[in-house]
């Protein structure tokens, strides 16, 4: 391969934990890109396998290679730390049980110097564990085209099956600069690609959109995502009620309280948690409390007075609530 520049255009973070099996298809694909100025860094997110071995190997046959050895911390974590020693000037993240197409990061670069767009989304298809594409969900709906912020919103909530095209981190050229100010994965959280989402997207003026299916995205039986449904876990209410937040800030009132009604017919579903611990119990009263604060927030924004009563209602307790609904229904 030509040798890199000083300062390598992409730098390509991969994060790697108990993945041997797929670690090597990833990194070869990455290295076999049709765009050679990058550098990869593999963050060995302490891989109780052969994965830091592995590692080490592929920076020895490959001068672009840097690997990272941490303390294991979580697929965000992995990505901050990854995030903090890049030098590119732009940033994409892989998982390492999935991996790219030859011409993807090509055609992303290109795409970003054409239009200056801060993001560049390029598409994806499903795959088995030996790399053969999935016909559904079907990506090709997705086509070339410039949004702004709200214009991807607009798109992600039209969507039934393929709204991970704008969710997940793995598919992006990201510029650096959108994480100069500190901004960074929120570290033990499941879901962190939804609580990133619109803090990335408020960063942008324009965000390119590709066609262009260059992401393999592997299903496995034991990925984190296979862990048992969304709504089991405390994170998804939590990053709705963020979202809510966002969209109340942006003066999006109906969407926001829609998601609000989200996260409070999630928690109201309170046996499918895991409520053992202490630290859960408190998280979850968190989240019930939070509900009761974004109906008065909402309530002060639109001057609807049964915002207000709902949110009275929530600081007395979901059951209460639920007993209202009923009624009013």
């Amino acid at each position: 391969p030509a040798p890199p520049t000083p300062v390598p255009a992409v730098s390509i973070i991969i994060p790697v934990y108990k993945v041997e099996r797929y670690l090597d298809t990833c990194v070869q694909s990455v290295l076999d890109q049709t765009f050679q100025d990058i550098e990869v860094l593999l963050v060995d997110d302490g891989s109780p396998d052969r994965c830091p071995e592995m590692c080490d190997a592929w920076a020895k046959s490959d001068r672009r290679v840097r690997v990272i050895h941490r303390k294991n911390g979580g697929l965000s974590a992995a990505r901050n730390t990854g995030i903090e020693t890049a030098r590119g000037r732009y940033i994409v993240f892989v998982d390492s049980d999935d991996f790219l197409e030859p011409d993807t990061i090509r055609r992303a670069v290109a795409e970003q110097e054409r239009t200056g767009a801060e993001l560049v989304i390029f598409n994806l298809v499903y795959a088995n564990d030996r790399g053969e594409r999935w016909p559904t969900p079907d990506f090709t709906i997705f086509q070339d085209e410039i949004l702004d912020e709200d214009g991807v919103w607009a798109r992600y909530f039209a969507l039934e099956n393929q709204k991970i095209y704008y969710t997940v981190a793995w598919n992006k050229l990201y510029t650096a600069k959108l994480f100069a100010d500190g901004l960074r994965f929120p570290e033990g959280k499941r879901y962190e690609d939804q609580f990133m989402l619109p803090h990335i997207l408020h960063r942008c003026q324009n965000i390119a959109c590709l066609g262009y299916q260059g992401y393999r995205y592997v299903q496995r039986a034991d990925s984190i995502m296979a862990q048992g449904p969304a709504s089991h876990y405390l994170d998804r209410p939590e990053y709705l009620l963020e979202w809510c937040g966002y969209f109340t800030e942006k003066g999006d009132y109906l969407r926001a309280e829609g998601l609000l009604n989200d996260a409070i017919k999630n928690l109201a579903e309170k046996d499918g948690f895991d409520l053992t611990t202490a630290q859960q119990r408190t998280r979850y009263r968190q989240a019930c409390h939070d509900c009761s604060t974004a109906y008065g927030n909402l309530s002060r924004r639109t001057g609807r007075e049964s915002m207000l009563l709902r949110a009275g209602l929530l600081r007395l307790g979901l059951p209460l609530y639920r007993i209202f609904l009923k009624h009013k229904t």
